[in-house]
């Protein structure tokens, strides 16, 4: 996560921190943290739904529990 998406995160500015991480994944479709941590914020703001699309699109490639 950034330091500008923690940090919008801690201001409790959610709406910045969703726009950044959707920004970040049109970058890169396939950054699994852009999707975990716009899920948390997502959750955070009630949005269970789209909070649940994200999590879904969530895949661990590197050192993944078994």
């Amino acid at each position: 996560m950034s330091m500008t998406v923690r940090n919008a995160c801690i201001r409790g500015d959610l709406l910045t921190a969703e726009s950044l991480l959707t920004q970040a994944i049109h970058t890169d479709g396939n950054s699994y943290r852009s999707y975990a941590n716009r899920s948390v914020v997502m959750a955070r703001q009630l949005n269970w739904d789209q909070a649940l699309r994200d999590a879904t699109k969530v895949r661990c490639t590197d050192g993944c529990p078994s």
